[in-house]
């Protein structure tokens, strides 16, 4: 009995079908395994997530728990800064609460969130990242609130009604304290002002220029040395004036040779405005040995010995040779 042709296409369809059928088979299967070794990964790990409430009116913040529990032996990373929770806005988030009970590690953190428009919202899912000890990376997503979102509730039954005038609230002393307190301020300030203005102002005490003798600074500066060195006084037990005539006289001799009032200048002005005036090094120092000697023996009292005295008068006639004018010199030699 011979087959029908219909026949024959029939067992060849089925013989094409059923190659089709187990492989789709397979991929269904592995795709149930894969995702029940995802599953079995992370049943470990628990995100819930909780809201005070599920109702608020436009505006309002509502605080939404994040409670993530774990095995402590495993990494778990909490959602990183966003903007939004869910479709809702991020207003502000807690730090991370950690507690450790046994074997299981938990992690919480309050989302402060809000919505400005009415409606149905829903604040999360959230995504968190776990890492277990053999380094698979996984993803757990928390549940879901949903949060009724409504304005404020009018009631178009009652007439409109004119707003209200502003309440009169009687003043308190502490609301004008501050106001007292700077204008206190204010007022020392000015007065502090006013007064070194004026002291400012004030005019300088004229130093009066005391005449110069007729012959050339330095002539009058060794003719000076030379009569204190005869008077002989640190010989005969008069160190105070011994040297507080040497100082004078090489204040007065920078006074006519420069035109500085150091008569007047204590041993810490001249030091410190020397630098001012063209003078050596070397003659800046004879000058402040002698100065500072003669501050030692009149105020505290000092008696140096001999070659120390002797030594002062010394530096002074150094002094004038190392500062003696120029001009002055040269017309010496010419003269010679």
């Amino acid at each position: 009995m011979k087959k029908r042709k219909s026949d024959k296409i029939k067992v060849k369809s089925e013989k094409m079908v059923l190659p089709f059928l187990k492989s789709l088979l397979l991929f269904f299967i592995s795709l149930i395994l894969l995702n029940s070794s995802q599953k079995l990964f992370a049943q470990n790990i628990s995100a819930a997530l909780k809201a005070d409430s599920t109702h608020i009116v436009i505006g309002d913040f509502l605080n939404v728990k994040l409670t993530v529990k774990f095995p402590k032996e495993e990494n778990v990373i909490m959602p990183s800064i966003f903007d939004t929770v869910g479709n809702m806005e991020l207003v502000k988030y807690s730090k991370i609460d950690t507690t450790i009970s046994g074997d299981t590690k938990t992690f919480s953190q309050i989302f402060t969130v809000s919505a400005y428009d009415s409606g149905n919202f829903r604040a999360g899912p959230l995504v968190i990242l776990s890492k277990n000890k053999s380094g698979t990376i996984d993803t757990v997503l928390s549940d879901y609130v949903f949060v009724r979102v409504t304005t404020v509730a009018v009631d178009t039954t009652k007439a409109i009604k004119p707003i209200k005038a502003p309440l009169d609230v009687p003043y308190s002393w502490n609301e004008f304290i501050p106001y007292i307190v700077g204008g206190i301020v204010l007022l020392l300030l000015i007065i502090a002002a006013i007064y070194f203005f004026r002291r400012s102002k004030k005019k300088k005490p004229i130093v009066v220029e005391r005449p110069k003798p007729k012959e050339p600074a330095h002539i009058w500066a060794r003719k000076e040395l030379k009569i204190l060195e005869e008077e002989k006084r640190w010989q005969h037990d008069e160190i105070k004036i011994y040297y507080s005539r040497l100082s004078d006289i090489l204040r007065l001799y920078l006074e006519y040779r420069y035109n500085w009032f150091a008569l007047e200048s204590t041993t810490e002005e001249i030091i410190d405005n020397i630098s001012s005036y063209s003078i050596s090094e070397e003659a800046k120092g004879k000058l402040m040995m002698i100065l500072e000697q003669a501050d030692l023996v009149k105020f505290a009292k000092m008696t140096p010995l001999p070659d120390i005295n002797i030594k002062a008068m010394e530096n002074g006639f150094r002094f004038i040779d190392l500062t003696e004018q120029a001009e002055i010199k040269t017309e010496q030699k010419n003269d010679v």
